[in-house]
């Protein structure tokens, strides 16, 4: 979606603000999106949260009120938006990113859906992915299965890689569980993994630096919070060392690394309408099953393919799903 069509979205069906201001009667359902992130940073994943409500039949300003709460990388302003929305609760919240653990230290009434990218249960949100148990549920991003296949695509490309650095946040709710089916990936292909943690931005330069001078030859980069926020960076690094480099979500191939397999995020921030539906209309969150993604696609970023000399084969690129040109 191009962003003057995302921005005419937000115009016309939701309020932006920083607080909202709620009657003491609630009219309509009054739901409220909250983000650790910005305007810029979460306008795709709210345009397809909108398109998902109006797929359920929901009419901004008609039968629903959204109200967009944004911690523009703050966690400070994040835990301060967190009490308010306690203090004047809506009906639902729906989160995003770090919101979500300021939300549950207020609160275990008010329902929260939330799209999550580790593992919920490892996360300590929900006592199970079947029976959650609590006021939350949601889709959790994180598929262990779907980690192999990154770096099969990998091999594929490259048939004499034999060494890789894996980039990750070791505080991620379900990075072991990544790390472990990279690791039977990599022993299956016969190809050395190397772990690099990064807790924080500058520890990402650190990580990559070692991992060259270690001797990768790619770079297999966990999505998480950490490695989210230094994308860009990560990918300058790889194109400008000649290392190929894969991850899990989207965002991370638009910033420059080579390949993306994983989720189709849009299609995970559409569903969630549905439990704020099925919510609205008297359903708890705790016998709400927790969902795994259902939709995975494949990018290949043929311009950062083209900057490392790599030719990608016709038939790679006719089973990706998309190509950045």
């Amino acid at each position: 979606m191009k962003r003057r069509e995302v921005l005419a979205i937000l115009g016309s069906s939701l309020t932006l603000a920083t607080l909202p201001a709620w009657g003491q009667k609630k009219r309509i359902p009054r739901v409220a999106w909250f983000s650790y992130g910005d305007a810029r940073s979460v306008e795709g994943m709210l345009a397809a949260f909108t398109r998902g409500m109006q797929q359920q039949g929901y009419v901004a300003g008609k039968n629903v009120t959204i109200d967009v709460l944004m911690g523009e990388f703050s966690q400070e302003k994040t835990y301060q938006l967190a009490a308010e929305l306690v203090a004047n609760p809506p009906d639902l919240i729906v989160t995003q990113g770090f919101a979500v653990r300021a939300v549950m230290q207020r609160t275990r009434t008010i329902p929260v859906v939330s799209g999550f990218s580790g593992d919920m249960v490892e996360g300590k949100l929900v006592a199970s992915h079947a029976r959650p148990g609590g006021n939350v549920t949601g889709i959790q991003f994180l598929a262990p299965e779907l980690v192999g296949k990154r770096m099969e695509m990998l091999k594929e490309l490259l048939p004499k890689l034999n060494r890789v650095a894996v980039i990750a946040d070791p505080g991620h709710a379900g990075e072991l569980l990544e790390r472990a089916a990279s690791q039977a990936a990599a022993d299956k292909l016969q190809i050395r993994m190397d772990y690099y943690p990064v807790r924080s931005l500058p520890e990402i330069d650190a990580a990559l630096e070692s991992a060259r001078a270690g001797g990768a030859q790619a770079l297999v980069v966990f999505p998480d919070s950490v490695t989210l926020t230094g994308k860009e960076r990560i990918a300058a690094y790889a194109i400008k060392h000649r290392l190929p480099s894969v991850s899990g979500w989207d965002v991370f191939a638009e910033a420059g690394l080579l390949l993306m397999y994983g989720p189709n995020l849009n299609a995970c921030w559409s569903r969630l309408a549905y439990h704020v539906d099925r919510i609205l209309k008297g359903a708890k969150p705790a016998e709400l099953p927790v969902e795994m993604p259902t939709t995975v696609e494949v990018i290949v970023n043929l311009k950062t393919a083209k900057a490392l000399g790599i030719a990608v084969p016709q038939s790679f690129l006719l089973r990706a799903d998309r190509v950045i040109e």
